[in-house]
């Protein structure tokens, strides 16, 4: 997508904490970040105003770790809501870097369409991609209904099942969870994660994660994968 190369070679938006650390985050580090991320699907079909790229700091000093925040938005008025939130949290963060040793505020939560957090390692070299807007868990009772039954109707789900022949009851049934982008399943849509657990001991919860791509005709499973789960 050519607003995300631009986002990040052009546009790039650095931390504070990371400036004052002179790294070396030069064009051609930019092109790598770029040609290493994954491509953004905007949810729908929407088409993209603009998108924002922050490059976020670890608070530490060094750092070892960054966070790139990547926000989509839709329209002009959402791209205002988001800069007049930055101006807000520079003018926070500011007032309180006083000292190398004082904690300031990094770049999480500020508002977006479409958000995005992608781990960095020491090198910015990409790690993981995932969607962070609360939205995500906004599901339809009608959606969750169907891609339930398409996983219940599906070869991977009977194989899972095969798998764990003393499940416990009070585990619960199969249940719709979220939206997943393309940049986390690999898939080429947007998929619905339809989770089913195994086992959960009151803080560590283990099951199977069942990707449904509910437009494809007909809809199916395109991705089912392990998972564990910290509660809380």
């Amino acid at each position: 997508m050519d607003l995300l190369h631009t986002a990040l070679v052009e546009g790039l938006r650095v931390h504070p904490r990371i400036a004052q650390q002179n790294l070396l985050i030069d064009a051609a580090v930019r092109e790598r970040l770029a040609a290493e991320l994954p491509s953004i699907v905007p949810f729908g079909g929407q088409k993209p105003h603009q998108i924002v790229a922050l490059l976020d700091w670890d608070h530490r000093l060094p750092s070892r770790r960054f966070v790139l925040r990547v926000h989509v938005y839709y329209s002009a008025a959402s791209l205002i809501r988001f800069e007049a939130a930055l101006a807000m949290r520079m003018t926070e963060l500011r007032r309180r870097d006083l000292y190398p040793e004082f904690d300031v505020p990094d770049f999480s939560e500020l508002p977006g369409d479409e958000s995005y957090d992608v781990e960095l390692a020491e090198d910015l070299a990409v790690e993981g991609m995932k969607l962070v807007s609360a939205w995500r868990r906004d599901l339809s009772p009608e959606l969750g209904t169907t891609a339930v039954s398409i996983v219940r109707a599906s070869q991977e789900f009977r194989e899972a099942l095969a798998s764990v022949p003393g499940r416990p009851q009070h585990l619960g049934d199969l249940e719709a969870v979220s939206w997943t982008p393309p940049c986390e399943s690999g898939h080429d849509a947007w998929t619905v994660d339809v989770w089913w657990l195994t086992a959960f001991d009151g803080r560590l919860g283990r099951g199977w994660s069942f990707l449904v791509d509910p437009d494809a005709s007909p809809g199916r499973v395109v991705v089912s994968r392990e998972f564990t789960v910290r509660a809380g």
